[in-house]
């Protein structure tokens, strides 16, 4: 996400779904205190990571969050009690996560071309 005079305007470049990919992931920790486990995404999105972050950084992203492909509900997650985080239906909460998901996920940045 970039700022622009206070406000918060989404990229729409190669970028847009691996940032609203983080966005769903630290919205979510905001909001419960922990992880989701499963988070819904495009399904070509999940061949885009693969082709984006090392085999042993994908390897280590699927060991922490389970990536569910769902074309009609992406960037919905959930844990294992129920919570949920839907990026397209709520507002993202104020605030930072005391660890960043790239962190946690503990890979490397990709590589786009925005």
């Amino acid at each position: 996400m970039m700022l622009l005079d206070g406000e918060i305007i989404m990229p729409n470049g190669e970028s847009k779904n691996w940032v609203r990919f983080l966005t769903t992931l630290e919205a979510f920790y905001i909001l419960h205190g922990n992880w989701p486990t499963v988070i819904h995404v495009y399904p070509f999105f999940i061949t885009e990571l693969q082709e984006k972050l090392s085999k042993k950084d994908f390897r280590r992203l699927r060991s922490r969050i389970k990536l569910e492909p769902d074309k009609d509900n992406p960037f919905l997650a959930f844990d294992a009690v129920g919570n949920r985080f839907d990026y397209a239906r709520e507002i993202c909460p104020n605030g930072h996560p005391s660890v960043r998901a790239i962190n946690w996920l503990n890979i490397k940045q990709p590589t786009y071309y925005d």
